[in-house]
């Protein structure tokens, strides 16, 4: 609770600042799933829910230009074609680059370790996904879930590349209506540790 109000309040201070500011414009938050620094290009898939506790990246894509103002752009993302891991409906959702389109995998889930921080030895230093061709398994850390997880998956899915399995960096993207593709300001969210001073 103490965390959500301290959320709350952190996007009331920036409403009264963008208010103050005379700001026409709006504010997207998504996954990246696309960045290129020199064309100065950033895409993400949106996040239609606007809570960042049940977020769910089915907006639809867009990509911006980068902030004009080198200050305006938190630090780089990391980018990944996971968007999301339904637990309840066997499913993950990711975007194909190829195909430039989100879309829905069923998946079999084999093993789900939960309560597993960024810090725990299962999961500090190691890289994910392990892609198992083998056993057909993908397993994945979500620090969204705090959760270590291996799903079996289709025949025809496990040579998708491991951008396919990687959960790109929540970004949140500020724009003036006048130019929606224009970003004006760049959080990272993922890499953002708004509880620092």
């Amino acid at each position: 609770m103490k965390i959500r109000s301290l959320l709350l309040t952190l996007v009331l201070g920036l409403a009264t600042f963008l208010t103050a500011c005379n700001f026409e414009g709006g504010v997207e938050q998504g996954r990246c799933v696309a960045y290129n620094p020199e064309a100065k290009t950033l895409t993400i898939v949106v996040d239609v829910t606007h809570d960042q506790f049940n977020p769910h990246y089915s907006g639809g894509t867009h990509t911006y230009k980068l902030p004009t103002v080198p200050g305006e752009m938190g630090p780089a993302p990391e980018v990944g074609g996971r968007l999301m891991i339904d637990l309840a409906k066997n499913t993950v959702l990711i975007y194909d680059l190829d195909a430039k389109a989100v879309r829905e995998i069923p998946v079999q889930f084999v093993d789900v370790e939960k309560n597993i921080r960024p810090r725990h030895p299962k999961v500090a230093g190691k890289t994910f996904p392990i892609i198992d061709k083998e056993q057909q398994t993908v397993t994945v850390y979500s620090g969204r879930l705090s959760s270590l997880i291996t799903f079996k998956v289709p025949a025809s899915e496990i040579d998708l590349p491991p951008y396919a399995w990687t959960a790109g960096n929540e970004m949140r993207v500020a724009f003036r209506n006048s130019d929606k593709d224009q970003a004006i300001r760049i959080m990272n969210v993922s890499k953002t540790n708004i509880f620092s001073k």
